[in-house]
């Protein structure tokens, strides 16, 4: 009996080359160089949770928000031996800290997180990347009014106010965009670098009983094994960063002094029997006020024209400058007389003469230490702790001969 050679499409003896798989066996992968597995990818530690982004390709894209709770019976509990955010092997520790405020006591527990140098190192980064951001944020919102008042002078509070947020939260987003966190593919973790893979949720004071939260389900999932506790699905993490919250917020109560240090106020007085107008810097702003009246505005601090206007046309003019967190008194002709007054409340001691005349025939008055202007004196004031008085001075409209108040 002799065999033919097997051509063309005929197998060994003559018969025909069976397609692969034949027989219910597999077909065998082409050999990978060593460290890759199949299709090329690089493949995992041992004991890698799957399911997560890596750098062999992106996992579902809720796995880096999904968070899982556990509760162990104490703060010094055993924890897996497993970085806490890639599974790979313990090099570091982090300390997650829970704080529980109760009247004015503060409660505070915390537990050493296992973790791996590259995902300690994604997190520090991450860590500072935040609070860079939101340092430079501050400091674009603390430039802002100075900016926006040397192109619109007569920029109103109210408008500085309401941009200052907008333009801090814009400056956020851009510097996201120029300096973005690490992507998740760096270090292979269950979070994407900015923030802690585990962390701890407050607890009941005076129980021993510590509730863990994580990103990581396979991490999580072992904890619970570990101390035979349910493993508790939470959802999803909030992904945006508390900056974008906190800094606009902060940068608006940082514009509110700003804004006054670049600005004065400005009291206007009319002791004429007829409305005149303060048209202040050639339009830029007026103030018009009644007879015998009185009214105030916020100037930009510097040098400025006041016209005082009387049907149409303008009848005097008043130099002014203005200070920084200043206080001044325009009055038109220079013909009223003012005074400062002084008076004490509760035990304070009043030093100095109570009654002082300001300098006749001024237009621009410059007020120091003055807390009332053209009002009378409260009857009572409030002071700070540890104070049992306190003395006031107010600056008004008198009688050129007597001296009498007339406001």
């Amino acid at each position: 009996m002799s065999f033919g050679n097997h051509q063309g499409g005929n197998g060994f003896g003559g018969f025909p080359q069976q397609p692969p798989g034949f027989g219910g066996f597999p077909p065998q992968a082409p050999q990978q160089p060593p460290g890759q597995g199949q299709w090329g990818f690089q493949q995992q530690p041992p004991g890698f949770a799957g399911g997560y982004r890596t750098p062999a390709g992106p996992g579902p894209a809720s796995a880096e928000e999904t968070w899982f709770e556990v509760e162990v019976p104490s703060a010094g509990a055993p924890l897996p031996n497993r970085c806490a955010c890639c599974c790979g092997p313990v090099e570091t520790r982090r300390v997650a800290t829970a704080t529980v405020t109760i009247g004015r006591t503060h409660y505070t527990r915390r537990m050493d997180i296992p973790y791996c140098r590259a995902c300690e190192a994604a997190a520090k980064g991450g860590g500072r990347r935040g609070f860079l951001h939101g340092l430079l944020g501050l400091g674009i919102a603390g430039v802002f009014p100075l900016l926006l008042s040397l192109a619109w002078l007569y920029a109103p509070a109210p408008a500085t106010f309401a941009a200052t947020p907008v333009v801090t939260l814009a400056a956020l987003f851009a510097l996201s965009k120029l300096w973005p966190d690490a992507p998740i593919a760096r270090h292979r973790g269950a979070t994407s670098g900015s923030r802690d893979a585990v962390w701890m949720l407050p607890f009941q004071v005076g129980q021993n009983a510590t509730r863990l939260a994580g990103t990581n389900e396979a991490w999580m999932r072992e904890l619970g094994a570990l101390h035979h506790v349910q493993v508790a699905p939470r959802g999803k993490r909030v992904t945006r960063d508390v900056r974008f919250v906190l800094v606009p917020i902060l940068a608006t109560v940082l514009a509110i002094p700003v804004w006054f240090g670049l600005h004065g106020r400005v009291y206007f007085d009319n002791p004429t029997t007829s409305p005149i107008t303060f048209d202040i810097d050639q339009g830029s702003a007026s103030v018009t006020v009644a007879p015998n009246g009185h009214d105030d505005v916020y100037l930009p601090a510097g040098r400025a024209l006041i016209d005082v206007m009387f049907d149409g046309r303008a009848v005097d003019r008043i130099a002014a400058d203005v200070d920084h967190f200043g206080k001044h008194l325009a009055s038109p002709f220079g013909r009223a007389c003012y005074a400062t007054f002084s008076t004490a409340y509760g035990s304070a001691v009043l030093t100095g003469p109570r009654t002082q005349m300001a300098p006749a025939g001024q237009r621009w008055h410059t007020l120091e230490r003055v807390q009332n202007v053209l009002e009378p004196f409260p009857r009572s004031v409030s002071v700070g702790r540890g104070q049992s008085g306190a003395v006031r001075r107010r600056f008004t409209r008198v009688h050129c001969l007597t001296g009498t108040p007339l406001l």
